[in-house]
């Protein structure tokens, strides 16, 4: 690995090095989902009102870019060593940013996180705030390490990204229904569904470095068919509480999202190639977040 110690690094690249730390890409889905949690709470969230929506962005950031950024921050900076072979452009390995510089950044993003959960004034909260941060120290730190093992990892993610940014979304304006945890559970699940096959891009590290991912333990193809089925049978369920609740558009929603990808599930499966994973992330990444939506107006008592 290159220190920073060995070279001189702009202020500039320092700046962009410590953001892409946090991996803002990642941002988006918790935040999308503590909105969609929102959504779920139905009359008690105002859509014309500035103050309502100011709330919400408050909850997006709390669960994105701080939250969020946090778990990625720590992430790399304890597996700066597997992100030398798989992705060494990152900050740490490519010499941007220092260990103790990169310490500071996700306990910067931390604490922030935790007191941004306090303005809500609200104990679950700082409850779910408090616990997401636990999960991603543990998911990355030694000697649990939860990634290391597949039965721990892709669902700590899955609660940690999608399940508690929802429930933090819906509890920002009204208590928890049983409805609403239902429906952010289920959505944490599709959400550990696509981790599991996002380890299929990294299982040469994971290999070398002693990762037990879900590739690594069964190979590719049997992971694939485990992150289809968790994926599938997911989206099965909301279909049946769409059924249920009376929401017929919402099975028909359902419906064309489990079969719109099968055709790039195939050739994944028969081909599992970088190129035909990202193939089906094109396919199905757009039905991933509409779902969340459509489930969120399901659970908040919207066009039925």
């Amino acid at each position: 690995m290159v220190s920073t110690t060995d070279k001189q690094v702009s202020l500039g690249k320092k700046i962009r090095a410590h953001i892409e730390l946090a991996d803002p890409v990642t941002w988006f889905s918790p935040a999308i989902i503590t909105i969609c949690g929102a959504l779920a709470t139905g009359a008690a969230f105002a859509w014309d009102s500035g103050l309502a929506w100011a709330w919400i962005m408050l909850g997006a950031l709390m669960t994105g870019p701080l939250g969020t950024g946090f778990s990625q921050s720590i992430n790399d900076y304890y597996d700066h060593e597997l992100d030398a072979i798989n992705d060494p452009k990152r900050p740490i390995p490519a010499g941007l940013v220092t260990l103790q510089e990169a310490r500071f950044n996700w306990m910067f993003l931390g604490a922030a996180t935790f007191l941004v959960s306090l303005v809500f004034n609200n104990p679950w909260i700082v409850f779910l705030a408090v616990i997401g941060l636990f999960i991603s120290v543990i998911y990355s730190k030694p000697p649990i390490k939860l990634k290391k093992n597949y039965l721990f990892g892709p669902p700590a993610v899955g609660l940690g990204y999608v399940t508690m940014s929802w429930l933090a979304g819906h509890l920002i304006f009204a208590p928890l229904t049983w409805a609403s945890f239902a429906v952010a559970v289920i959505n944490g699940t599709i959400a550990s569904g696509m981790l599991f096959l996002n380890d299929i891009k990294s299982v040469e590290g994971d290999r070398r470095l002693g990762l037990k991912s879900l590739p690594v333990a069964i190979g590719l193809r049997p992971t694939l068919i485990i992150a289809y089925l968790t994926i599938g049978i997911s989206q099965v369920l909301l279909m049946v509480l769409a059924f249920a609740w009376g929401y017929y558009w919402g099975v028909g929603f359902f419906l064309l999202s489990i079969v719109a990808p099968i055709y790039s599930q195939i050739q994944l499966y028969q081909e599992p190639s970088q190129r035909n994973y990202i193939r089906y992330l094109v396919a199905s990444n757009p039905f991933m977040v509409l779902t969340q939506v459509v489930s969120a107006f399901m659970v908040g008592g919207y066009f039925n």
